[in-house]
């Protein structure tokens, strides 16, 4: 504990003045803004759902008893299909439970599970008044996401927000630019094995909560691009986990995601860091391609799949059958139509994610040579080099 409180206290010092790895010089003032309204706000919401973790131990023991069995995590590049995928598979409602956004962010305890749930059903008695207040209250604070990741409170979302709490999310590091959590990006090379084994078990705790509020007879559907550097570490952890790994394209994932981490950004720095993130984010996405592909061909046949965005998103239905029948795993018949359904609408399928090519300043030629080896085994065609910056 007293490690966890000193890494909070670093990372809350830097968190004001930067400095982006010696790129940017001065204060943003409204780093300071957002810093001044970030930090009270997060620590309120992890102190609160620390007290429902900690009365999970005195209200619900047996909790630490359930079984993980199984789960099977959704992992790979980002913007390669991984929410798509994610989504269509808790469409199997029989087999799979998944994590809603709304219980990472407000109810990681199953104290906190019952709460809401109980206010939920006071508030259907008297017409719903506070569901539609809180509705009005969801699209006005995550409407202007949408064209780059779509949600709501109550949509499947990445379970890598519950390691917020023991600083083992990445996402952290569009508030504080540190070097610490950039290192979560090479977790199975870089991370030293406590601090794996640290993650894990807190990971693993957040897994069997969520299996005794939803069903421990249930699988355990994880969808978490930035679980990828850490595939082998949850291989061990869980010895008869599944890996569904997702591909696409550099020249759409790499310029779609290095965009999507600028307009997050932009929220906390109002200046131009568009360098600083750019290196960083090549490294990390060149590490992704190249870990997904070694610990995928390290793993048995009956525990990974790899999915590509472009077949994916041509046959959605058929796709997902065949990683049913890779698993040894029969689909019933609902979840078959559904399927079906999918396929039908998989030629109208379209990205929301819109990006300017000129600000990002990748290059085809860098793409090339960054991403090159990707291009050659999968058969993308090559970016066009006598084009401007992608």
């Amino acid at each position: 504990m007293g490690a966890l409180l000193k890494a909070y206290g670093r990372l809350f010092v830097r968190s004001w003045c930067p400095g982006y790895g010696g790129t940017l010089k001065g204060v943003s003032p409204r780093r300071w803004l957002v810093m001044a309204l970030f930090w009270p706000l997060f620590v309120l919401l992890q102190a609160i759902n620390g007290a429902g973790l900690m009365l999970d131990y005195l209200l619900f023991p047996d909790f630490r008893r359930v079984r993980v069995r199984e789960p099977l995590f959704v992992v790979g590049v980002p913007r390669s299909g991984t929410t798509f995928l994610h989504r269509l598979l808790a469409g199997d409602r029989e087999r799979f439970t998944t994590t809603a956004l709304w219980e990472l962010i407000f109810a990681p305890s199953i104290t906190q599970r019952f709460f809401w749930r109980g206010v939920g059903r006071l508030d259907a008695l008297v017409g719903a008044p506070l569901s539609r207040l809180f509705f009005r209250l969801e699209r006005w604070v995550l409407g202007g996401l949408d064209d780059v990741h779509q949600t709501g409170l109550r949509d499947p979302e990445e379970d890598y927000l519950a390691l917020l709490p023991v600083l083992g999310c990445f996402l952290l590091v569009l508030a504080v630019p540190d070097p610490a959590l950039w290192r979560l990006t090479y977790a199975d090379r870089d991370l030293p094995a406590a601090e794996k084994r640290r993650l894990m078990a807190a990971y693993r705790r957040f897994v069997q909560r969520h299996l005794y509020f939803h069903g421990e007879h249930r699988t355990f559907l994880s969808k978490n691009p930035s679980f990828t550097p850490f595939m082998a570490t949850l291989a061990d952890a869980f010895p008869d986990a599944r890996f569904i790994g997702c591909l696409r394209s550099p020249s759409a994932a790499v310029p779609s995601q290095v965009n999507s981490i600028l307009i997050g950004a932009r929220l906390f720095d109002g200046r131009d860091t568009t360098a600083y993130w750019r290196e960083g984010f090549l490294a990390m996405l060149e590490y992704y391609y190249r870990h997904l592909l070694e610990v995928v061909n390290q793993l048995p046949e009956q525990r990974q799949a790899l999915s590509v965005m472009e077949t994916l998103a041509s046959a959605p239905g058929e796709t997902v059958q065949g990683f049913y029948q890779r698993f040894g795993w029969q689909p019933d018949t609902q979840f078959c139509e559904r399927l079906q359904e999918q396929d039908r609408k998989a030629k109208q399928y379209r990205s929301g994610h819109h990006y300017s090519s000129d600000e990002l300043g990748i290059s085809p030629h860098e793409l090339v040579d960054v991403f090159g080896w990707v291009y050659e085994r999968f058969g993308y065609p090559l970016p066009n080099t006598d084009e401007k910056p992608l």
